[in-house]
């Protein structure tokens, strides 16, 4: 007698097709952990840089003497100006590298408002700065239109003749 020990080496082709199965499925999942970092990345670099230009803006509001000088500054800076009963917004519109475009090709939208904090005092002012992104970040944003990626809500006293 022999002693053979047989080694079966039959794999199925239901074992094959499962196996391929799983292993899409294991791609399927990486594949969109890479999609949803990487667009994870893009809207953290987005709030660095509307962080950028909105504390610039609350550094310029806190550098002015008077209201006069703040208007004269963001007339010409900012590209569009909306005059209300109860203040004043700026609006700059930038493309996809934050470059200061026209309202067609916005993607990002930086607003400041400027407005009367009380009907008793006409020096003190509320201040909203806001920068918002226009289209929604793929994988992140699902069902959202705007996306507000940084915001600055202050007050601020303007004196009549500025300080002294």
């Amino acid at each position: 007698m022999k002693n053979k020990i047989s080694v079966n080496l039959e794999v199925s082709l239901v074992e094959i097709i499962i196996s391929i199965l799983i292993f899409s499925i294991a791609g399927a999942i990486i594949l969109n952990c890479f999609a949803l970092s990487r667009f994870t990345q893009i809207s953290t670099n987005d709030m660095i840089f509307a962080g950028n230009i909105v504390q610039s803006g609350a550094e310029m509001i806190k550098s002015f003497d008077n209201m006069n000088e703040a208007e004269e500054y963001f007339t010409e800076n900012y590209t569009d100006k909306n005059v209300a009963i109860n203040g004043i917004t700026y609006i700059n519109y930038y493309d996809k590298n934050w470059n200061i475009c026209e309202k067609e090709d916005e993607v990002y939208v930086v607003t400041i408002t400027i407005a009367d904090a009380s009907a008793n005092s006409r020096k003190l002012k509320d201040i909203n700065i806001t920068a918002e992104k226009s289209i929604p970040y793929p994988f992140i944003d699902k069902g959202r239109d705007i996306t507000t990626l940084y915001e600055i809500n202050t007050k601020k006293f303007f004196s009549d003749s500025g300080r002294r």
